[in-house]
């Protein structure tokens, strides 16, 4: 017995000593040494190197690795393998397992974690072609729609498997590079996946041009892209808001009338003016898109097409997949003719493969009216500042009648806060509904959406309601899209008119009689010693205004691709786009405005206008890649016609005298003597396209742009040269750099692009029937007029765009910092210049004077902390731009116009000089307020002083455009929790306060004043103040340096919180069979630092937005 147990203790610890020494063997090669050092590569590909180096290979086993395709730099030298591959994946919820001599298994670190929602998938990527397995290939994770979070996944093995687990209705996305990306959404377990992956000549990331799609890798164009998700975090209901914080040289222009109008369209700016001033704009320009009379207009391409703005401000944002922003001639030549102000591309979104897909999206914003920059007197102020100025004399019996009566209605307890009577509290909502699906052949999606953006003064509106449906059929070779989209726009303009008007009146007016009816008449005001008729503009909002706008427009595209060979292919795209437009504008008789008309017959107007414009156009394109060795060149051409008409006419009427005659027929009698009675343009242009690029060994690239153009707009129908000429160093992929710097790339371009925003009747003879639309006096016929006198050897503004950019990145891609100068030279503007009386026409447009603007964009991100286990990310973003420009040349006719500016007394008008920006600000200068007499001290241009006024002291004291501007976000992220904050800023410019002298000095007694008014005005010899004494009738201020304020600005722009609930983790959504939720709070507009008090938004006051969006997809 004894011998025994002593033979199986033996035999235990033979066995535990075997095994132990097998363990030993197993993993003893996990702390083998590495040596590696590679630079931007995707975070599976560098496992895959790693493991490679080890004489391994590694295996994702039903796992799910965040980053899994972040671009990733790895720099060790004899480290352990082991902790090579724990700093790689971080602190995730993984385990690894060293099985055998060379297998690496990464695992799932999370027990019994599985529910019934989740699903496992295995299944192995092919070559389509060659059906062999694709080793490598990125398998990532997203919700079906093609958005990623956080970028989860895993990569295929040696025999091209994969092992990986998800929740259902989400979709496994598999890429490799030199192959089309293809999409497959998940409904229950699948064993056996197979995926094919076609050849594809996109050989890696790509940048949106519009017309091309380029390598990310080897374009040497300077861009910005950015996603849709991120745009609408910054703003929800404007993604062009939004895009200033991601490109700096990106600039929407605040207007200071305009303010929240939701029925007004912005101006927008890319890298400072490339034209000299703009033209009058009325509605129909605006509806039909006539950009000649907005020569600085970024240029818009949806989806592949040139599209008026109206379209970009129209389409619902959650369609928008990327907005591409092209800066520089190396990325912009192509558009040639059309892109000295730069290129916006908008990509939508396309329609996912898989089982059918709804999906709902909606938003409530409160907007409420930003009056912070108001401060108007209340009565018993406005009342005693017209006693202390003198106004009310106690031996006048009839001044101190009118004393006496307001003063009763102040110590009566009236104090009408009229600023508050047209405003309200808006309430708008936006709708969007979504179904999608298909298979790998058929895909489609259908997108419904409605929106309702009444505004905050009461009575203006803005509806927009849209449908678009796509199609996508891909089999073998062949490709084919198709798009139909519709859009209609209602507007509705406030019945309270102006705004302004509302500023204007006295606190201590009654607006209401005994009744409650609104007064028409407030008061025949003589306190300044004239009889002012002072009308109640709340009266004319009851008396049944008219001022409504529509806009409808319907656009088709059609694309076909076809693959002759697997690096060869040829497409063709279509489009048609169709689009109405009308304004109605009824006055009737009681309006105030006609309340001096004593003729019946004039009281009340009508004014209308209709037009409809129509385009198409043709691209047809070749595209060619070769790929030997280290070498990678590209070739593409292409192809455009196209068509643009446009017509409209304007009308007027007067005479109106009953309510009910509230149609354009019933007037009573036409206005013949318009300026702009309407007109008719037809433009056709047709353009050749080459592009050539060199890339080798994914480090030198080179790009070579070459365009010609001919148009219609033109006399002469040559076709017009562009190119460009761009090249670039990725150095952080040099052997020697490697490893040290996760990115580091150098590019530079040249390039010459063009401007033809001009009206066509500037080259071509154009007829008007303006001001004849009677007969001539000696036949009885109408007449018509030659609108200008044209310059048939007019041509195209050229622009010579030189820029130089270097991109950085270090700690992992921790942080990144781009940098780009740019120095842009346009020629042969556009203007116009004088002519002899004797040839009956003032002026003719031609080409003369140069323009340059220069400066830089700088953007860094950085990282500051993340967390992978917890999911929690914190980044920080900041960015700037300064942009100079330079008057080099100017024509005669603006030489004349500066002579005249020079003279006026008024809000310094633009000047133009050669040596000087477009927008330096020219005044006398001011030594203040002398306090003998009280008047305004100037200083002459040799420096004596005087008590006169005149022009030609004007000097230049400063530039309106900042000498840098920029913002700062930062976003928090911790799984599925996201905060974001974002403020702009500005420095360094300089603003005339108009509103300022207007409501203290130059605004007549008879109105309201701002409260400053009463306070640091001249009263008596010895008073040292700021003002001028008291005028009843307005002191006529003319501009001086005394009212130039420093426009230094830091806005605290918007705050967004969000939440997105799955339907795993809550039942109540699993019952309702919603899969994903979303909530997501943002405020815009919320506070500004500024150490200007000016009035904004004059005609329509500016607001602050309170946005809550839902977004819901269900099972």
């Amino acid at each position: 017995m004894k011998l025994f147990y002593r033979t199986l203790v033996a035999a235990v610890l033979l066995v535990g000593g075997t095994c132990h020494m097998q363990a030993q063997t197993s993993d003893a090669w996990r702390d083998k040494p590495v040596t590696l050092r590679v630079s931007n590569q995707p975070l599976g590909k560098v496992l895959e190197m790693v493991a490679e180096a080890a004489d391994a290979r590694i295996t994702l086993q039903d796992v799910s690795l965040w980053n899994i395709n972040k671009p990733t730099s790895l720099v060790v030298k004899d480290k352990p393998l082991d902790k090579v591959l724990g700093e790689l994946i971080g602190d995730q919820n993984i385990k690894i397992r060293y099985e055998g001599d060379n297998s690496i298994i990464v695992e799932s670190d999370l027990q019994n974690q599985s529910s019934e929602t989740e699903l496992n998938v295995t299944g192995t990527v092919y070559d389509k072609v060659t059906k062999e397995p694709l080793i490598g290939a990125t398998v990532l994770i997203t919700d079906g729609t093609g958005k990623e979070h956080g970028a989860r996944g895993c990569i295929t093995d040696i025999d091209g498997k994969f092992s990986i687990r998800l929740s259902k209705k989400e979709s496994v996305s598999v890429s490799y590079i030199g192959y089309e990306t293809v999409s497959k959404q998940i409904v229950k377990n699948e064993h056996n996946l197979v995926v094919e992956l076609n050849p594809s000549i996109e050989l890696d990331d790509v940048v949106v041009t519009g017309i091309s799609r380029r390598n990310k890798n080897s374009f040497t164009g300077n861009y910005v892209e950015v996603k849709g998700d991120q745009l609408r975090q910054m703003n929800p209901t404007n993604i062009l808001k939004g895009l200033q914080f991601f490109d700096p040289s990106f600039k929407i222009i605040e207007n200071n009338k305009t303010g929240s109008d939701p029925n007004a369209e912005p101006d927008f700016q890319i890298r400072g003016d490339q034209s000299l001033g703009s033209k009058s704009m009325n509605s129909m320009d605006l509806m039909l898109d006539n950009v000649s009379s907005r020569p600085n207009t970024p240029l818009f391409v949806l989806d592949g097409f040139i599209v008026p703005m109206s379209r970009i401000l129209d389409l619902d944002p959650e369609r928008v997949e990327t907005i591409t922003v092209l800066k520089d001639a190396a990325a912009t030549s192509v558009y040639g003719s059309r892109a000295a102000n730069g290129v916006v591309v908008v990509e939508t979104k396309v329609a996912p493969d898989g089982a059918l897909t709804v999906s709902y999206n909606g938003t409530m914003t409160v907007q409420t009216p930003d009056l912070t920059d108001y401060n108007m007197m209340d009565a018993a102020t406005k009342l005693d500042t017209e006693w202390r100025a003198g106004l009310y004399d106690p031996n006048d019996a009839d001044r101190m009648n009118l004393y006496n009566r307001y003063r009763r209605n102040v110590l009566g307890g009236v104090n009408t806060y009229w600023l508050s009577k047209p405003l309200r509290t808006a309430f708008q909502h936006r709708h969007s509904a979504s179904v999608a699906g298909g298979t790998d052949v058929f895909r489609y999606s259908l997108d419904l959406n409605a929106a309702m953006q009444p505004g905050v003064m009461k009575g203006s509106s803005n509806q927009v309601l849209g449908a678009n449906f796509n199609m996508t059929y891909m089999k073998e070779k062949f490709t084919m899209r198709a798009n139909v989209s519709v859009s209609e726009s209602d507007s509705e303009n406030s019945p309270y008119g102006s705004f302004s008007q509302y500023t204007r009146l006295n606190a201590y007016y009654i607006p209401e009689d005994a009744n409650g009816n609104q007064l028409k008449i407030l008061d025949n005001n003589t306190v300044s010693g004239q009889g002012t008729i002072i009308t109640n503009p709340l009266y004319d909002a009851t008396v049944g205004i008219k001022d409504l706008s529509n806009n409808l427009s319907v656009t088709t595209n059609l694309s076909l691709e076809y693959m002759i060979l697997k690096n060869l292919r040829i497409t063709e795209q279509l489009t048609y786009m169709r689009g109405m437009a009308g304004t109605d504008r009824f006055l009737p008789a009681a309006h105030t405005s006609f309340e001096l008309e004593d003729d019946l017959t004039r009281k009340g107007s009508y004014s209308m206008s209709t037009g409809e414009m129509s385009s198409w156009s043709s691209n047809m394109g070749i595209n060619y890649n070769l790929v030997l060795s280290k070498h990678l060149l590209s070739v593409f051409g292409n192809w455009t016609i196209s068509q643009d008409r446009n017509n409209y006419v304007n009308l007027s009427a007067t005479g109106y005298p009953d309510l009910h005659m509230d149609d354009f027929i019933f007037g009573n009698k036409m206005e013949t003597n318009m300026s702009n009675i309407g007109s008719e343009n037809i433009s056709r242009s047709i353009g050749l396209i080459g592009q050539f690029s060199y890339s080798y060994d994914n480090r030198y690239s080179v790009d070579f742009n070459l365009s010609g153009e001919a148009s219609s707009r033109y006399a002469k129908h040559d076709l017009v040269p562009f190119w460009s000429v761009g090249g670039r160093w990725n150095a952080h992929n040099e052997k020697w750099l490697q490893g040290y710097l996760s990115n580091l790339v150098f590019r530079a371009s040249y390039g010459v692009t063009g401007e033809q925003n001009f009206s066509p009747s500037d080259a071509i003879e154009y007829y008007s029937f303006a001001e004849t639309m009677k007969p001539y006096q000696s036949f009885p016929v109408l007449g018509a007029l030659l609108s200008g006198l044209n310059n048939t050897s007019l041509g195209w503004a050229k622009t010579h765009n030189k820029s130089a950019s270097v991109d950085f990145g270090f700690w992992k891609n921790r942080v990144n910092m781009t940098f780009n100068y740019y120095d842009n030279i346009t020629k042969e503007l556009l203007t116009n210049y004088d002519l002899a009386p004797s040839t009956g026409y003032p002026t003719m447009v031609m080409n003369a004077g140069e323009l340059q603007n220069r400066g830089f964009d700088a953007s860094v991100n950085v990282i500051a902390m993340q967390n992978l286990r917890k999911e929690f990310f914190w980044t920080i973003s900041a960015n700037a731009n300064r942009n100079k420009n330079e008057i080099l040349k100017l024509s005669d006719y603006l030489k004349k116009a500066n002579e005249e500016q020079q003279k006026s007394a008024s809000a310094p008008l633009p000047q133009y000089r050669e040596g000087q920006s477009t927008t330096t600000l020219y005044v006398v200068r001011s030594l203040g307020v002398d306090p003998v007499t009280g008047r305004e001290v100037y200083l002459k241009r040799d420096g004596t002083k005087t008590f006169t006024w005149d022009s030609n002291d004007k000097v230049p004291v400063g530039d309106t455009n900042p000498k840098v501007s920029g913002t700062l976000s930062s976003s928090i992220n911790w799984k599925d929790l996201s905060c974001t904050l974002g403020f702009t800023y500005k420095y360094g410019g300089v603003v005339y306060n108009q509103t300022l002298v207007d409501k203290i000095e130059n605004q007549n007694v008879a109105y309201n004043l701002d409260n400053r008014a009463g306070q640091g005005r001249w009263e008596k010899p010895g008073d040292v103040t700021s003002f001028v004494g008291f005028s009843p009738t307005g002191a006529n201020t003319p501009a001086s340096t005394r009212f130039i304020m420093k426009d230094n600005e830091i806005r605290f722009a918007t705050v967004s919180l969000g939440y997105r609930f799955s339907g795993q983790d809550f039942s109540v959504l699993r019952k309702a069979n919603i899969d994903v939720l979303a909530l997501n709070f943002t405020t815009n507009d919320i506070a500004r630092i500024s150490p200007i008090r000016m009035e904004r938004g004059l005609d329509y006051p500016f607001a602050r937005s309170y946005t809550l969006s839902m977004s819901l997809m269900f099972r």
